[in-house]
């Protein structure tokens, strides 16, 4: 059976309430040594993310408040996952949004997240049905020819991919 989110994901999450404070969510950030905080509304479900980058930049600012909250810092877009979703369509979200994590939610309450990392850790067994690569990869290399100005002990690289 190919391995789903909830094989690799943690339900160990670090949740703030849009309504909270900046200064306790930087609490938060420097407390649980995250780069990010996942943002709730009243009822549970996920609406945003906090990166620490905002946060820094709010405080580098000039403008700390004990006023300002976090739904005036958070991002709106996130992206989200099934906890039944295949592990390979984490993937292929991680890989082509090049995020570090996506949110895991069931009818959109966070329930989890799932890390580049521990989507490596699973696929690099065989859990998921993919076998590991035995030999080395095939790197390309430049194909090198002469500079055509100057020393002959120059060379100069040439698009392999293209010709």
């Amino acid at each position: 059976m190919p391995a789903t989110v909830r094989d690799a994901m943690s339900m160990d999450v670090v949740t703030i309430s849009c309504h909270a404070s900046v200064d306790t969510a930087e609490r938060l950030l420097v407390q649980h040594e995250l780069d990010e905080l996942f943002v709730t509304n009243e009822q549970g479900h996920l609406i945003g993310t906090l990166p620490d980058y905002a946060v820094l930049k709010h405080r580098m600012a000039d403008v700390v408040s004990s006023e300002s909250t976090v739904e005036s810092l958070m991002s709106r877009r996130f992206l989200v996952i099934a906890a039944d979703a295949p592990l390979t369509v984490a993937l292929r979200y991680l890989r082509e949004h090049v995020h570090h994590r996506l949110a895991v939610v069931e009818d959109m309450r966070l329930v989890g997240r799932v890390t580049r990392k521990a989507v490596l850790r699973i696929l690099s067994g065989t859990e998921a049905g993919i076998s590991r690569q035995t030999s080395e990869p095939r790197i390309p290399r430049p194909k090198m020819s002469p500079a055509s100005r100057g020393s002959s002990n120059l060379a100069v690289a040439s698009d392999t991919m293209n010709g």
